[in-house]
């Protein structure tokens, strides 16, 4: 794989709507691929149709064979190599979190989701026939593996479902929740997201307006360092950071909406006064430039932004 394949792949599906991809990765051929060390931001699900193989995820290392189910998680460094001589095939599914719940759910985030992709002692999960869990796993990750596949009516609903129970399993495989230290995260988790639901709609309000980090942590009450802190931990993102994805998501359905608008007036619609800066921030985000990604809309290339 190009080094950029999976920053290029977590684009397209986040534009897609539906971040959710299913493939069949097969080492079973003398000049079959080899699956080097990478990581990415979508979690994902692997089912081992048939063979063995060794998975190493950042300091773990497993064996796997056929009929056992992986978890590697979000951001984790893995590598695949069949073993023995007739190598591996597998199914991996691979699920943006922010499909998980939807825009703007930050207590159910901090709940459930965090704790898992926030651990840094959850790197992955291999899960045997002899796991007392297996028995659940295998019916819902096998569902989730044929509807992506057939893709019968409304399957994008009934995946989210699947999603949703597979989490739960994956939820209950965490340390104690009773324990000090889990609730203490929680305590700090519940803060932070009250506070950067408050930061987050003061940037959907003021963001076609110049907007600081003194403006966004004086709208929540804190100092900038503690802004910073508190919307790392919970989204992932500084608030700058944050703020820029919001402009060019923003951006991008204008673009859907205002074809008569040329981009230097979309631009300073959401908070742009510099065309150059804005291309730049376009295509880091989007991995293109504003007037490729309108070439394509009338092409018919990619699907709508939803409203």
């Amino acid at each position: 794989m190009k080094p950029d394949f999976y920053e290029k792949r977590t684009k397209k599906l986040l534009l897609s709507g539906y971040p959710v991809e299913l493939s069949t990765v097969d080492c079973t051929t003398p000049d079959a691929p080899v699956v080097y060390w990478h990581w990415h931001d979508e979690v994902e699900f692997q089912y081992i149709q048939k063979g063995q193989a060794y998975i190493t995820c950042d300091e773990d290392n497993i064996t796997v064979s056929e009929g056992d189910i992986v978890f590697i998680n979000q951001a984790v460094r893995h590598f695949i190599t069949p073993a023995g001589e007739n190598g591996v095939l597998f199914s991996s599914i691979v699920v943006n979190p922010s499909f998980l719940l939807g825009f703007g759910q930050l207590e159910l985030e901090n709940k459930y989701i965090n704790p898992i992709i926030a651990n840094c002692s959850f790197n992955c999960l291999h899960i045997t026939g002899e796991n007392t869990v297996y028995q659940q796993f295998v019916p819902l990750l096998k569902q989730l593996i044929s509807l992506n596949t057939d893709h019968p009516s409304g399957y994008e609903l009934l995946s989210k479902a699947y999603i949703l129970q597979l989490w739960k399993l994956l939820y209950d495989q965490l340390p104690s929740k009773s324990s000090d230290s889990f609730k203490t995260t929680a305590r700090t988790a519940n803060q932070d997201a009250q506070r950067v639901k408050q930061a987050m709609l003061f940037i959907q309000e003021h963001f076609m307006e110049s907007v600081a980090l003194d403006d966004i942590a004086d709208s929540i009450l804190v100092s900038k360092s503690e802004c910073c802190r508190c919307f790392k931990r919970a989204t992932g993102f500084s608030p700058i950071e944050y703020l820029m994805k919001y402009r060019i998501m923003e951006s991008a359905k204008q673009m859907h909406r205002k074809t008569h608008e040329s981009v230097s007036e979309i631009a300073g619609a959401v908070g742009f006064n510099n065309t150059s800066y804005f291309n730049k921030i376009f295509k880091k985000f989007i991995g293109c430039t504003p007037t490729e990604y309108r070439q394509s809309l009338r092409k018919d290339v990619t699907p709508p932004f939803p409203d």
